[in-house]
């Protein structure tokens, strides 16, 4: 609230012209913030007789398996809040034995002395018949056992035990504050004026409204990363670009995800503090290394950096915060790369503490503290690079035909030095890297997930799933409150005996779903197997209602060879001080071709291109980056 009252008046003087904004879009962390720092509701979990174990036994895999002494994360709820009822359900959804009420009345006071903010209800087996839990939820309710109460299917019905179960737990843990959050801004907003209804990014790349936040909250879990992806697709499709690694700096972390034929890559099998969350996601890989990633030297004497971060509070050194720490940003400082002025000269830098803490942290290395800075620089683009591969090399593709989608506030520092390090096509830089997450948010379509578990394969044919569909459509109506939206038919597909799947579009002839597969496996795993019969496992429907997109703005053209710098500074490269020009970004003119060493400011970021590097400036404001010649 604080962020809209400042822009209204740094527009308008005053804040009474709330009625001017016509979209409101807000990405989130409370949900992703709760769970990293243990602070949300106190839950309280009934299962079937027998399981109780499902959330502490997990997936049984150690997180390091040579680590005697390395343990998993605790669960969201435990132990003493788990009670058992004796009823089940087997594999194909027949009851085995009856819930009773008697039986479910009294385990209600046993979890109403717990005095819980919520409890959440999963059964075994009951993505395939959900009667026993939605049953058990509802009465449950009725007996106030406490404020909250959901049946696990009613978050995700998909099959998985300990990974349904998990969903729900995080969903109820949550919950409470997110609603809390939600209804008090809501509150707020309309106070001010604002005429337009607020919308809520969630981990799919969709908008979700505060109502239906508060109550599948795990579904904004890992909204904080979306926008950026949402951007970067929209972006690669505006540019033609076939394939695009969206790479987002901040900080703390980089977010990178893959954009096919500008589509980014989603999951249905997310985690958050390695607890495993069966909801439809942006599949973006996150390592520890941005801005104020910190360097240290490990037990051998070698260079490392990352994954610790100096954090905002008290930051690199050169942030005159009380930081002690040498980071990422500070070696950007010392090689001359950052100027000594940020945020329009709003605030400063203090080269000279950088340059001396680098100056005594080298030592210890044997390196002078510009070659100490050239190293932490090339240890963290190593990391980088890593994380590009993994979301290209080891998904089938071949990086070199990517192009770097480079944004987030360090992203245009590192753009240059990553395709280079990568041979990639392009890095491009839009016109508001900075703010891109907060621009690609605005873009995004209102989007709903369903699912539905399916058993399909070569006898039984595809016929089944239209009923699914049909059921999975109504579903979407009622939840959407309209009919008017686009709908996308999915399927989980897999190899019989494989115990993961890939999400493919739905094709309704088996033949044709066949070949889909089987191409896209090889695509994803380097071979496909004719022999082996495939199976689908889920079928799943994705609605949208698309918001009304601005088309992206052109920026003025002209003769580039009036340009010149603001001023010269020296910038160390390749081991060498060199006086290298800087631009004010705003001053390039469509069509630019700049040659590097160059350096291009701007309030939100700051651009650095390499000496074997062109960087052209298009008519709509995006920078590319590419090698001299290619």
């Amino acid at each position: 609230m604080t962020g809209i009252n400042g822009v209204l008046e740094q527009e308008e003087g005053d804040k009474g012209n709330a009625e001017d904004i016509t979209r409101l879009v807000h990405g989130t962390t409370v949900a992703t913030n709760t769970i990293l720092t243990r602070e949300g509701a106190r839950v309280g979990l009934l299962t079937t007789k027998g399981f109780r174990d499902v959330l502490a036994i997990a997936h049984q895999a150690r997180p390091l398996i040579y680590d005697d002494k390395a343990h998993r994360v605790d669960p969201l709820i435990g132990d003493e809040f788990i009670t058992e009822i004796a009823e089940r359900i087997d594999a194909d959804g027949e009851i085995v034995k009856s819930l009773e009420d008697d039986e479910l009345e009294e385990v209600a006071e046993q979890i109403r002395a717990q005095k819980l903010d919520a409890v959440v209800v999963s059964f075994l087996n009951a993505y395939a018949n959900s009667e026993h839990e939605v049953r058990a939820a509802k009465r449950l309710e009725e007996l106030d056992v406490a404020p909250i109460v959901s049946a696990a299917t009613s978050i995700t019905a998909e099959m998985r035990e300990y990974d349904r179960t998990s969903t729900a737990a995080i969903n109820a843990y949550v919950r409470p504050i997110v609603s809390g959050y939600m209804g008090r801004l809501e509150n707020n907003i309309e106070k001010l004026g604002i005429p337009s209804p607020l919308w809520v990014m969630q981990s799919n790349g969709g908008l979700l409204n505060p109502k239906m936040a508060s109550t599948h909250s795990a579904r904004t879990v890992l909204s904080g990363l979306a926008g950026g992806v949402v951007g970067a697709a929209n972006w690669a499709r505006h540019l033609d670009l076939d394939k695009v690694v969206s790479f987002d700096i901040g900080g703390t972390s980089t977010d990178i995800a893959l954009i096919r034929e500008g589509e980014p890559d989603e999951t249905t099998a997310g985690e958050i503090d390695s607890m495993p969350l069966r909801l439809p996601s942006v599949d973006v890989h996150t390592i520890g290394a941005g801005g104020g990633s910190i360097a240290w030297k490990d037990s051998g004497g070698s260079l490392r950096v990352g994954p610790h971060s100096a954090g905002a509070e008290p930051g690199p050194i050169a942030y005159q915060r009380g930081g002690t720490e040498l980071t990422v940003t500070d070696a950007h400082v010392v090689l001359g790369r950052l100027g000594t002025n940020l945020l329009g000269g709003r605030f400063k830098l203090d080269y000279d503490s950088a340059y001396k803490r680098m100056q005594e942290f080298g030592e210890g290395l044997g390196l002078s503290a510009e070659e100490c800075a050239e190293g932490i620089i090339k240890v963290i683009a190593a990391t980088m690079a890593r994380g590009v591969r993994k979301v290209s090399v080891e998904r089938g593709i071949d990086v070199r035909s990517c192009h770097l989608m480079s944004f987030g506030g360090a992203g245009p520092l590192h753009g240059a030095d990553l395709v280079h390090e990568l041979g990639m096509q392009t890095a491009v830089i839009p016109p508001l890297p900075g703010i891109a997450s907060a621009v690609g948010m605005l873009d995004a379509p209102i989007r709903h997930d369903f699912a539905e578990p399916v058993q399909a394969d070569y006898s039984s044919g595809l016929e089944q799933l239209e009923s699914s569909y049909d059921r999975l459509n109504k579903e979407a109506q009622e939840e959407m409150s309209t009919e008017d939206f686009d709908s996308e038919r999915l399927v989980d597909a897999r190899y019989v005996g494989q115990s993961y799947e890939l999400t493919i579009p739905y094709l309704s002839d088996w033949d044709e779903q066949r070949t889909a597969f089987d191409e896209a496996h090889e695509e994803r795993y380097g071979f496909q197997d004719p022999d082996a019969e495939m199976e689908i496992v889920v079928a799943r429907i994705v609605a949208t209602i698309g918001l009304p997109i601005p088309p992206q703005q052109e920026i003025a053209g002209g003769d580039d060879s009036s340009l010149s710098p603001k001023e010269h500074r020296p910038a160390y490269i390749d081991g060498e001080w060199t006086d290298t020009p800087i631009y004010d970004r705003d001053d390039l003119p469509a069509g630019t071709e700049l040659q590097g060493p160059a350096i291009l400011d701007q309030f939100d970021t700051t651009t650095y291109i390499r000496p074997d590097q062109t960087c052209r400036c298009d008519e709509f404001g995006f920078l590319h980056l590419s090698k001299i010649g290619k």
